[in-house]
């Protein structure tokens, strides 16, 4: 479940994008192996290895999601294994990994900017191969140069506004240009709950929105101004 800020799509059903398809049944494989005959993949193309960050895959959130893609795929053809690996986040940084799941902490407000925008200094840039598309001055990538400037244009359209629907609209066409980048697909998104008790903290203290709703939203949280919660008297 998205908290709000994210679009929602049907993960079951074919949205008219091919990398949005998610069916496991024969339209898919059948699919799937047209795609490779196009390609003219060879065998050690279709090898590749699905890498989750850590020490004991079973516990990511994404295990199920490779281990069917792992099925779905070697039933195709192909020769794809899963593998936890404690070391995954260096390797990250250096692009060296071909399809890889990370998890890691941020902040409620779901800004694209640090992962995603050309002008980034984060390391996941350097992953998304950012540094060669800007700076090469080749004819080679400049498909994928118009996506960054893009891309970039709706994440600061998106950091100017705290309108919940506008930036969502915002967020769902950036996605999509990350889709295109063929750089990171979102398949989980956590949940932040907060509890507290009231014979304790004064509720009234504690941020509220504009129609006198408990702050617990995309963009705030219960802590966002902690400086003016206070205990019941």
């Amino acid at each position: 479940e998205y908290n709000g800020a994210y679009p929602t799509e049907n993960m079951l059903a074919d949205n008219g994008k091919d990398y949005m398809t998610w069916r496991g049944d024969e339209a898919a494989k059948t699919k799937i192996r047209n795609y490779m005959e196009a390609a003219t993949y060879t065998q050690a193309d279709l090898e590749v290895e699905f890498t989750i960050a850590g020490a004991n895959m079973n516990e990511h959130p994404v295990f199920q999601v490779f281990k069917h893609a792992m099925e779905l795929l070697n039933e195709c053809g192909w020769n794809v294994t899963v593998k936890p690996d404690a070391t995954a986040l260096v390797k990250l940084s250096t692009g060296s990994l071909a399809v890889w799941a990370a998890a890691w902490g941020s902040t409620i407000d779901p800004d694209m900017y640090q992962v995603y925008h050309k002008n980034s200094t984060a390391t996941s840039v350097l992953a998304w191969g950012y540094p060669t598309i800007l700076t090469d001055s080749s004819n080679e990538y400049n498909d994928e140069r118009a996506i960054l400037n893009s891309l970039a244009k709706l994440i600061d359209d998106a950091r100017e506004t705290d309108n919940k629907q506008t930036r969502t609209a915002l967020y769902k066409d950036a996605m999509s240009y990350v889709l295109d980048l063929a750089v990171e697909m979102p398949v989980y998104q956590r949940q932040t709950l907060y509890a507290y008790n009231s014979e304790v903290i004064d509720e009234s203290t504690l941020p509220h929105d504009k129609d006198g709703k408990l702050a617990c939203n995309s963009y705030t949280s219960p802590l966002s101004r902690i400086w003016e919660v206070d205990f019941v008297k």
